[in-house]
């Protein structure tokens, strides 16, 4: 994350039910009910709670995120993380003790490239 990126956040017991879109970074110690996009990077403390979509650069997870997870680059998921959805990402690094149920994608399909068929 950048030193100079917008850091917002949603503090332990606040409550959000809607969409959230972030210039800069977002931290999330509280509950979101909705879809959570950030330019730089979505920070889920382990007291956090997402149920929704995320999308952003940088995606790191100590709390429990239902929905789709999408990072351009990387997401990082400690040990208390918990997900219950599909994650799409460049790089991924999980702690021991992380539950994921769900689909994981590293690679991003280039529609213009022909697949290879096989002979």
């Amino acid at each position: 994350m950048r030193q100079d990126a917008i850091m917002n956040v949603l503090h332990k017991g606040s409550t959000i039910d809607g969409k959230i879109r972030i210039n800069g970074s977002v931290r999330i110690d509280g509950k979101l009910k909705g879809e959570v996009e950030a330019t730089e990077a979505v920070i889920v403390g382990e007291t956090g709670i997402i149920e929704g979509d995320i999308k952003s650069k940088e995606i790191n997870i100590s709390g429990k995120c239902t929905g789709g997870i999408i990072a351009e680059n990387s997401v990082l998921l400690h040990a208390s993380a918990e997900i219950d959805g599909d994650i799409m990402c460049k790089k991924l690094v999980v702690d021991e003790g992380v539950t994921i149920d769900g689909n994981i994608t590293m690679k991003h399909k280039n529609k213009n490239v022909p697949e290879e068929k096989s002979k």
